[in-house]
């Protein structure tokens, strides 16, 4: 009795030490292959996001290549205009910005300055200097070292060539998966032990509806919100105010970063500008309208709905 429980068992340890290893040499290659990784998971993430209207395009009689096919087209077409139409706005807008971060970083310090003076009388004129000098070095320093790490971000080589791999790699491996994506789930559910094979398509089923419907209804949410504060904030004379609205929106995946760092990098600009108070008003206005559509209207709808919640 023993002995057979002893044979029962080897084949298990086999199979376990085969995964753990298995799983091992997966890390090492993910660690070891991380900088070149990106394009291809935002092009299985594009994929699966598209899939849905590569089958109701199949509905259509399309056949699954010309459906890819127009559906990638569609992609690309989508980022060719989003690069000739914003990518310039944005370009111009950020590379202005990092040029005159030292000097936004100075008009802020002037503007905020009388501030001191109502603690001066509080403490001593020699802390008072201290503090002064204090808060205006490190302000100074590192208002710098952020205007120089972006100029090198945004003027790199590697930069560069990292968007044209994105831009060329992502849409063709995109397709390839789009093609054969029938063809993959099916290889993938072979892989299921067949006494739970009816258990875990159901389930897996449902994932991939809740799952997709939430990736697609966020990414319109975020899209949305990026023009809506861009464009709200240019109407309302801000400098640099659809940079700064656009990124907030496409931030705003993370619940409350991207709309907080916006609102908070808005009203600092505003100072900078010698702002008046109508356009406090008008950023105050612009974001709080921004939360109510999101929290009201797109999520609930585009989210919400899909993913039954």
């Amino acid at each position: 009795m023993t002995q057979q429980k002893n044979k029962t068992m080897l084949p298990i340890k086999k199979t376990t030490l085969f995964w753990i290893c298995f799983f091992v040499i997966f890390c090492g290659l993910i660690y070891l292959l991380h900088g070149i990784l990106l394009p291809f998971v935002l092009g299985f993430v594009l994929a699966y996001m598209l899939n849905p209207i590569v089958l109701k395009l199949q509905k259509w009689h399309f056949s699954r290549i010309w459906g890819t096919l127009v559906v990638i087209l569609g992609l690309l077409l989508s980022l060719l205009t989003f690069i000739l139409i914003l990518i310039p706005v944005l370009q111009v807008q950020i590379s202005t910005f990092i040029k005159k971060l030292p000097n936004l970083s100075a008009a802020l310090w002037d503007r905020i300055l009388p501030l001191f003076e109502v603690v001066k009388n509080h403490i001593s004129e020699t802390q008072m200097d201290y503090l002064k000098q204090t808060v205006s070095s490190h302000a100074a320093t590192f208002f710098a070292e952020i205007s120089n790490s972006l100029m090198e971000v945004f003027s790199s080589w590697g930069a560069l060539f990292d968007i044209i791999s994105f831009i060329v790699i992502t849409p063709v491996v995109s397709f390839y998966i789009l093609a054969d994506w029938p063809e993959l789930t099916a290889q993938i559910k072979h892989l299921y032990p067949r006494h739970y094979a009816k258990f875990l398509n159901e389930k897996m089923g449902q994932i991939d509806q809740i799952l997709s419907a939430f990736i697609r209804g966020q990414a319109l949410v975020c899209l949305f919100l990026g023009l809506f504060y861009g464009i709200g904030l240019s109407v309302i004379g801000l400098d640099f105010g659809f940079s700064i609205g656009f990124i907030s929106g496409v931030f705003s995946f993370i619940p409350y970063v991207g709309s907080i760092c916006g609102f908070i990098l808005s009203l600092l600009l505003a100072f900078t500008q010698s702002a008046t108070w109508s356009i406090f008003a008008g950023i105050l206005i612009v974001f709080g309208l921004g939360q109510f559509i999101e929290g009201y209207i797109l999520t609930p709808k585009l989210v919400g709905n899909k993913i039954h919640l």
